[in-house]
């Protein structure tokens, strides 16, 4: 299947959101150079594949970093920057004023300020003319882009902006920006969203409902939908009834068997939403690690890319009788 450019990663809280954004950043690397890039400050996707993110204003692309002295080997073909609604704003003002003391009288003056709160989603609007620009230089350099977004709900506010902002200034340059922004999101080919969800009710919920206002409201592609620590069945109906002389075992192999069934109808409900599913193993490992995050991105990558099958040889054509 054809990747975005840019793939943004959000879901509910507790489903893996940052765990699926660092395996899906490593199952990239492996084709072409990829960009983790992370937005809730929290840099939990880089640090847990062993790499410590630079902070990144002026659009430039990080090289990777070293090994975070721990033992991790340095990760070939991935990089990993963190931005910061701050360093935006105030690497936006010294693009328009280029006199660094004049910027930085402007962004420090109570005027500015007052103007600034003014403008309601400003600093998440130039995160997303960020992500804009990263993207484009992505494209030139035949990268790919993957973003560690916050959670669903604060996801969702942050890509209604442009469309908030082209309201509140119908003319200007701050209009023509926002379009610019708009344009980007709606371009299937350089941004789309991953959506994690596990098998349980509210998180299948919260997943269905921000797909429809994704791709309904904000005109957003959704790449996939990540099922995430999906527990495959292990007992079969008889071998249930065997473990009743043994109640706490019965228990524990019900509750693997009805997890199973739970991630069933999560991806039934998924896919009757036109949603791509991709199911991601539960890992019983008492932390998440490098060698997790190898396992998950390799089920990613064989469901994003899957092998292509050769096509049988024409038939030689027989002869005919004379």
């Amino acid at each position: 299947m054809a990747i975005a450019r840019l793939i943004l990663v959000t879901g509910k809280g507790g489903t893996g959101k940052s765990t699926v954004a660092a395996a899906l950043a490593l199952c990239l690397a492996r084709r072409r150079p990829t960009l983790l890039v992370d937005l809730d400050q929290r840099r939990w996707a880089a640090r847990m594949l062993g790499i410590e993110p630079t902070s990144d204003s002026a659009g430039g692309v990080a090289e990777s970093p070293a090994p975070n002295g721990k033992g991790a080997a340095a990760i070939a073909n991935l990089a990993a920057i963190s931005l910061s609604a701050d360093a935006e704003l105030q690497a936006f003002i010294e693009r328009l004023v280029p006199i660094k003391a004049v910027a930085r009288r402007m962004l420090q003056s109570r005027t500015f300020g007052y103007v600034s709160a003014a403008l309601p989603g400003l600093e998440a609007f130039l995160m997303l003319e960020r992500l804009r620009i990263v993207a484009g230089q992505a494209a030139l350099e035949d990268r790919y882009v993957v973003v560690d977004a916050p959670a669903t709900g604060s996801a969702l506010e942050l890509l209604a902006v442009p469309g908030a902002l082209e309201q509140i200034a119908p003319l200007g340059t701050l209009n023509r920006l926002a379009a610019n922004v708009e344009s980007f999101l709606a371009d299937g080919s350089r941004f789309a969203v991953m959506l994690t969800l596990t098998p349980q009710e509210l998180a299948l919920r919260e997943a269905l409902e921000a797909s429809d206002i994704l791709r309904g409201r904000l005109n957003v592609s959704v790449a996939a939908a990540a099922l995430n620590c999906v527990a495959h069945r292990l007992f079969s109906r008889s071998e249930l009834g065997a473990l009743g002389a043994h109640p706490e075992c019965q228990r524990m192999a019900q509750w693997r068997t009805g997890a199973g069934g739970c991630a069933a109808r999560a991806r039934r409900a998924a896919s009757r939403a036109a949603l791509k599913v991709i199911e991601l193993p539960m890992l019983f490992s008492p932390a998440m690690g490098r060698a997790e995050l190898e396992e998950l991105s390799r089920v990613l990558s064989a469901r994003l890319f899957p092998p292509t099958s050769a096509r049988p040889a024409p038939a030689a054509r027989s002869a005919k009788s004379e």
